[in-house]
């Protein structure tokens, strides 16, 4: 009980010496490399609470979901694949304020098919804020295995639930 106690002291000691933000987006787009012969297309969601460490500079926990989906090949339909990355994210925010580049890393683990035991996950991406709640990002998402590296590169909608403002906050 002391431990928690402690966890959630620092927990919010800095958040209340920085500015959060709470992003949940979808995408989609084309994969390229290893999956290309048995996959033409994937699409994910993600969602990642960013604690500013300094101006230009946020960094926290972020969760993903990537789903490749599998064309027919010689007869054979494989089963789709899909992965729940689980890591971090930081985000650089351009002196502008309307351009940001960012990574999000971890582990990401194999949901389907059965017996898949993941890998790392890595999706460097570059961003542009459209207005305080919408932002658009290129990105290439990747998850590295044993031998081979299932990736895809596309386009990114994030929504920013606290929209820049404190009013959400808690």
């Amino acid at each position: 009980m002391k431990k928690i106690f402690f966890v959630l002291i620092i927990l919010l000691s800095v958040k209340s010496l920085s500015q959060e933000q709470l992003n949940l987006g979808v995408n989609g787009g084309i994969t390229i490399g290893n999956l290309e012969p048995v996959s033409t297309a994937a699409f994910g969601v993600d969602a990642n609470y960013l604690f500013e460490i300094f101006e230009g500079l946020s960094v926290g926990p972020s969760l993903n979901f990537i789903y490749f989906l599998t064309d027919e090949v010689d007869g054979v339909k494989r089963d789709a694949l899909m992965y729940l990355p689980i890591g971090g994210a930081v985000r650089f925010q351009a002196i502008d304020e309307k351009f940001y580049v960012g990574a999000d890393f971890g582990f990401a683990v194999g949901i389907a098919p059965e017996g898949d035991n993941g890998g790392v996950f890595f999706k460097p991406l570059l961003g542009y804020k459209v207005n305080d709640n919408i932002k658009l990002n290129l990105f290439y998402s990747g998850v590295k295995k044993k031998l081979p590296t299932y990736g895809y590169t596309g386009l990114g909608l994030v929504f920013d639930v606290f929209g820049g403002s404190n009013r959400y906050s808690f």
